[in-house]
């Protein structure tokens, strides 16, 4: 229970395209796409946060830290995940192009319950590559100019749409593969928070017509856009919900009043 928890938690915490593929999945894609945020609304989303959240499967609770330190220059996002029987730490090194984010390094570490694993992917970005540093063979070639990692693609959707970009579509390295999620903004909503009641932007992905999987995640404008809650319906008709409890922008901690 506990390993499907903590698996489960970094999964949804961050909806990674390894643990939810779809038909969209592919790794021929279209390079085409709608104009990035400008750099005054990047540099407005992108200040130094801290973040934690708490997530409950089947009884089981879990705790995460999302982390962004940094400058545009060079941003560093960090997760990382505890308990006395394992341990995740995941990090990404991308660059601030106006309101584009540049992926420089992703890096992931998993210890623990199960098989230890470690993956890094290197970005070389004028030459359109994706380099496996561990196992070449699983490198990209021709990638689409506009790749993203794991988690640099999460703060690329929250300058969207903070943006107000309608197309919401992203391109995410993954080994081999290259991985097509698409979202949507379905309106605002002010809902109840461990750190009282927060105006929000409800994003859906979208799936699969035939898929019973429903993801749904708010985003808080006062607040830089952090995301505040991901929930997540199962095709098998259980449901999980992650939620921020503490949050902290550029070394301030924030509450429901500012």
């Amino acid at each position: 229970m506990l390993r499907i928890a903590i698996a489960a938690f970094s999964a949804v915490l961050f909806f990674h395209p390894a643990a939810y593929s779809s038909p969209a999945d592919t790794t021929t894609v279209d390079n085409t796409r709608s104009e990035a945020p400008s750099a005054s609304t990047a540099s407005a989303v992108l200040q130094p946060f801290t973040a934690v959240y708490q997530a409950e499967f089947s009884g089981f609770g879990v705790t995460a830290e999302r982390k962004l330190t940094g400058t545009p220059e060079s941003w560093r996002l960090d997760f990382s995940a505890n308990s006395m029987f394992a341990k995740i730490e995941e990090y990404s090194r991308f660059a601030q192009q106006g309101g584009r984010l540049v992926p420089q390094h992703y890096d992931y570490k998993k210890s623990g319950l199960g098989k230890d694993r470690h993956t890094a992917l290197s970005f070389e970005s004028d030459q359109r590559r994706v380099i496996n540093v561990y196992n070449k063979a699983r490198s990209i070639d021709n990638a689409p100019a506009d790749i993203q990692d794991k988690i640099s693609y999460q703060l690329q959707l929250a300058l969207d749409v903070a943006a107000g970009k309608k197309e919401l579509v992203y391109d995410v390295a993954d080994g081999k593969k290259i991985r097509h999620y698409e979202f949507r903004v379905t309106g605002n909503e002010k809902i109840k928070t461990p750190m009282g009641m927060i105006d929000t932007i409800k994003v859906q992905r979208i799936r699969a017509q035939d898929s019973e999987r429903v993801t749904n995640i708010w985003f808080a404008p006062q607040w830089n856009y952090a995301l505040i809650k991901l929930q997540q319906q199962e095709d098998n008709g259980k449901s999980y919900q992650i939620t921020l409890t503490k949050l902290s922008i550029e070394g301030k901690p924030v509450s429901e009043n500012n």
